[in-house]
């Protein structure tokens, strides 16, 4: 199989300065790209995504080589396939199937959007990703999770700083520390909270999960 054009002078700092010129581009003129300064192959075009995506055979998830894996001390669904992708899948599933979400979690979403938007500054300019996109967001996913004992500002700073170390690919010392450092809490918050979500079950992913027959 030949190999996708390689490119030399795309540079990561281009890429987190303004990516978006770089991928209308590639779009426009070479969809399939050997990016060297990340180290991988650049699909920006819908149809070949679709295509790797649907040939889990010949494109494997499976690829230990991704700041992922570094950044989540672990292997993630992200990067499975078959068998040991279907078995994590099924143990969560209860939680994201239809009847949960429009039995469990749409009131709880309805709840907090209420309460959110109810405490927003009034006669006064806000910052609506600070003030209601960003909490709103962390706090459905808390409860969705089971670990509704997490403020809000935990939510937004795990999640904000996995996404970063996933997204490593200079591999900067500094993004994986704080990567050590959010999972080391997230993984005391779980330590508390398995124990009770065995004892007495819900809907949460996590109770779903440890309770599953495989988790």
């Amino acid at each position: 199989m030949p190999l996708a054009p390689l490119d030399t002078e795309i540079s990561i700092a281009a890429m987190t300065d303004d990516p978006y010129p770089i991928y209308q581009g590639l779009r426009r003129e070479s969809p399939v790209l050997r990016v060297q300064a990340v180290g991988r192959i650049m699909l920006t075009n819908a149809v070949h995504t679709r295509a790797v995506k649907d040939n889990p055979t010949l494109f494997s998830s499976n690829d230990s080589n991704t700041p992922m894996q570094r950044a989540f001390n672990a292997h993630t669904l992200m990067r499975k396939d078959g068998e040991a992708h279907l078995r994590e899948r099924s143990a969560m599933q209860p939680a994201f199937g239809g009847r949960a979400i429009t039995g469990c979690w749409m009131p709880v979403y309805q709840q907090v959007a209420e309460d959110y938007v109810a405490r927003l500054p009034k006669d006064e300019t806000v910052d609506l990703v600070e003030a209601l996109c960003a909490p709103f967001a962390v706090r459905g996913l808390a409860h969705l999770l089971g670990i509704e004992a997490a403020s809000d500002a935990q939510m937004i700073y795990w999640s904000q700083t996995l996404i970063n170390g996933a997204g490593n690919f200079a591999g900067v010392p500094a993004l994986f520390t704080e990567t050590d450092k959010a999972n080391a809490a997230m993984h005391a918050l779980f330590d508390r909270l398995v124990p009770a979500l065995r004892a007495e079950p819900d809907m949460s992913a996590l109770s779903v999960m440890v309770n599953a027959p495989a988790p």
